[in-house]
Formats: structure tokens, C-alpha cells, sequence
């Protein structure tokens, strides 16, 4: 489902640094509503993401890429610093 959205809005698909967790774009944005969050069995997790993600709209997805551009700007002027959240 993620693959063929990021197809349809023909998004560039790039590789993050394994050495900056706090850049993935999953855990500071797309799913930050998610944090704090106790689920009893991984159907729980499928199906909130799920319901998430079907309430997201196009600008949701576009405000994310704009946040990952200011946060990947942040991080290469801290020289590859850790950015804490």
C-alpha cells in the first residue's frame, strides 16, 4: 500500500544513514500519533496504522516531506550530530 502511493505521487524512494535513527521519517512523523501507544497483539498495531493511514490526507504526506528536507538540513549543519526530537 505505502510502495504504491509513494508511485502514484511519484516520489524518490532514498536510503536513510543507518547511523541516524532520529532521521526516519516513521518515527518523528508518520507515526508519532502512535507513541505511547500499548497494543495487545500485532492486529492491534495493523489495524490502527491502517486506520490511520486511510484517514491521511495528500497533504499530510506532503507536510512530512517538507519536514524530513528542514530536518535533513538540520542534521548535515550539525555535521551528522544526533538531532534529539
Amino acid at each position: 500500500m505505502t510502495g504504491w502511493t509513494l508511485y502514484k505521487l511519484k516520489w524518490d524512494l532514498i536510503q536513510h544513514s543507518p547511523y541516524s535513527p532520529d532521521m526516519v521519517p516513521s518515527d518523528f512523523y508518520l507515526f508519532s500519533h502512535l507513541d505511547g501507544a500499548i497494543f495487545n497483539s500485532n492486529e492491534e498495531v495493523i489495524n490502527e496504522v491502517h486506520l490511520f493511514l486511510d484517514s491521511c490526507t495528500p497533504q499530510f504526506f506532503t507536510e512530512g516531506i517538507e519536514k524530513l528536507q528542514k530536518r535533513c538540513q538540520t542534521i548535515v549543519d550539525l555535521n551528522g550530530d544526533y538531532y534529539p526530537h
